[in-house]
C-alpha cells in the first residue's frame, strides 16, 4: 500500500503519464493555456520555483497531442535553444510520414515496374534523390536540415503545412529569451507557451519583449488557495490526507510550505515515515499523525526550546543591539518581591529584556500564576548593576493573546526544537523591533520640551 501517491520528478526528469492537475486555481491557468494555445497565442506561465509550471506544461502537451504535434523544450540547465530543439525531433517518425506521401508520387519520381522488378526499394530510390528534388514531402523525409537556429525554423515551416505545431518551453531563463523573441518575430504564427521563473521575467530589460509576454502573461505566484491546497492534499493522498490536511494548512499558512512542490515533498517523506511505522493502519495512522502534531514531553521541550531562543538571539545580536546575552535562566524578582525565573536574559543600549518559554500540550497555558508574576518584573540586576526592563516576552503555543506573547503553533514548536530558527528569527525580530520602537517613542515623548 501507497499512501501518497506523489512520483518522484524534477523538471529534467519528469515521465509521469497521466499528469495530475489538481486544485481549481491551477485547472483555471490550464484552462486559459489551453485557450490560447488553441488560438495560436503566445502566451508566458510565471511564477516561482516549484509553484506547478512545468505540471501545467506537461498537461498542456498530454492533451493537445490529439489535435497538434506539441514540441516540449526543456531549457533547465540548458543554453542554446535550437540545440534542445533537435534533441525532441523524430527523425524517423517524420521520414516514415513523407514517405507514405511519396508512395502516391512513383511515376513522378521515376520508381517503375522495371526498377521494383530488379528489387529497388522505393525507400532507396527516394534517398538516392535526396538533394536533387526540393519540394515539401522531400525536404521532410531527407531531413537535410542545418541543427541550429536556422535550421528548426526551416524545419517547423514545412511540418506546420501538414500538421498544428505548438512550442512548449520550460525553464526559460533570460539568456533564452532573445532567442525566443526570434522565434517569435519569425512569423510562424505557431503557438509559443513559455514557462518564465519570476526572476528570470524581472530581468527583463527589452521593452518590445516584456510587453509581448506581458500581453497574456498567467501569474503563479500567491494564486494558490486554501481550497487548491485541500484538493492536492486529497487527490494525492486519499485518506491519509484526510489526516495529513490539518497539518500541511499550518505549515501552508505559516509559509513553512510555500509552494506546491515543498507540499508535495512533505506528504512523500510524511506518508513513506508513517507507512513505515503502521503500514495500512489506520488506526494507527491517526495515532501518528496526532503525535506528529503534539508535544511529547512539554517539560523537555520547553527546556529545548529555551536554547532555541538563545541561539537565535545570538544571530540577532547586530540587529537588536544585544551587548549581553545569558547563557541560561536568570533569578529576577516581581513587583511584589517574589523569585521568578526568567529563562532569557539580555542587555541591549543599556535596557534590559527578559524573556520566558511557556510550552502547553492541552492548549492552557502552564504556570499562569508564575507568568503573570514574570510580568510585573520591573528591573534585574546584573554585575552589581539595576537594569529597569524594558521588554518582556512569553513564547508559548497556548490558546493565549496580548501584547507580551509571541505566539507559535505546535507544529511551529515542535520545528523550531528539530533545528528550524528561521520561524523564531522572525517572531522574535518582529516582536522585538516593535517593542523597542514603542520604548523609542515613549523616551522620545518623555524628554523636556
Amino acid at each position: 500500500m501507497t499512501l501518497c501517491k506523489i512520483p518522484k520528478v524534477t523538471v529534467t526528469t519528469w515521465s509521469v503519464k497521466n499528469v495530475v492537475l489538481a486544485g481549481p486555481t491551477y485547472r483555471k491557468y490550464y484552462e486559459k493555456s489551453l485557450s490560447l494555445m488553441k488560438e495560436g497565442q503566445v502566451a508566458s506561465i510565471i511564477g516561482q520555483p516549484g509553484m506547478g509550471k512545468t505540471t501545467i506544461l506537461k498537461k498542456l502537451e498530454e492533451s493537445s497531442k490529439e489535435w497538434m504535434k506539441p514540441i516540449f523544450l526543456d531549457m533547465a540547465n540548458k543554453d542554446d535553444l535550437s540545440s534542445e530543439f533537435w534533441t525532441k525531433i523524430d527523425v524517423t517518425e517524420i521520414r516514415k510520414e513523407s514517405i507514405s506521401k511519396l508512395e502516391n508520387r512513383k511515376k513522378e519520381l521515376g520508381y517503375n515496374f522495371w526498377k521494383k522488378l530488379m528489387g529497388v526499394k522505393f525507400w532507396d530510390h527516394v534517398e538516392k534523390m535526396c538533394g536533387k528534388a526540393d519540394d515539401l514531402d522531400m525536404r521532410l523525409f531527407c531531413m537535410n536540415y542545418p541543427h541550429n537556429y536556422d535550421g528548426m525554423i526551416s524545419l517547423i515551416r514545412d511540418l506546420k503545412e501538414g500538421h498544428k505545431i505548438g512550442l512548449l518551453i520550460d525553464e526559460v531563463r533570460d539568456t533564452h529569451l532573445s532567442l525566443i523573441h526570434r522565434v517569435i518575430n519569425a512569423g510562424l504564427n505557431i503557438p509559443i507557451i513559455m514557462a518564465i521563473p519570476t526572476d528570470s521575467f524581472s530581468r527583463i530589460e527589452d521593452l518590445a519583449l516584456r510587453r509581448r509576454i506581458e500581453e497574456s502573461r498567467i501569474s503563479l505566484d500567491d494564486g494558490v488557495t486554501e481550497e487548491d491546497v485541500k484538493e492536492i492534499v486529497e487527490t494525492y493522498c486519499g485518506e491519509f490526507g484526510d489526516l495529513l490536511l490539518p497539518m500541511v494548512n499550518l505549515l501552508w499558512k505559516g509559509r513553512e510550505l510555500p509552494s506546491i512542490s515543498s507540499i508535495l515533498q512533505f506528504l512523500r517523506s510524511e506518508s513513506e515515515k508513517a507507512e513505515k511505522e503502521c503500514g495500512n493502519s489506520l488506526e494507527c495512522l491517526r495515532g501518528y499523525v496526532e503525535k506528529s502534531m503534539s508535544l511529547k514531553d512539554p517539560i523537555e521541550e520547553t527546556s529545548k526550546m529555551e536554547k532555541r531562543v538563545r541561539e537565535a538571539l545570538s544571530l540577532l545580536t547586530a540587529e537588536l543591539s544585544i551587548k549581553y546575552l545569558h547563557p541560561r535562566g536568570k533569578r529576577v524578582f516581581d513587583a511584589n518581591g517574589r523569585g521568578v525565573l526568567a529563562s532569557i536574559f539580555f542587555i541591549s543600549d543599556d535596557r534590559a529584556f527578559i524573556g520566558t518559554v511557556k510550552l502547553s500540550k492541552d492548549g492552557n497555558l502552564p504556570d499562569k500564576v508564575d507568568v503573570d508574576s514574570f510580568l510585573t518584573v520591573n528591573t534585574v540586576e546584573h554585575e552589581k548593576k539595576e537594569y529597569k526592563v524594558e521588554g518582556k516576552f512569553v513564547i508559548t503555543n497556548a490558546n493565549v493573546t496580548g501584547d507580551n506573547f509571541i505566539q507559535l503553533s505546535t507544529i511551529e514548536a515542535l520545528r523550531i526544537i528539530d533545528g528550524d530558527l528561521d520561524i523564531l528569527i522572525e517572531k522574535l525580530r518582529k516582536a522585538l523591533k516593535v517593542r523597542s520602537l514603542e520604548l523609542q517613542q515613549t523616551q522620545e515623548a518623555e524628554q523636556p520640551a
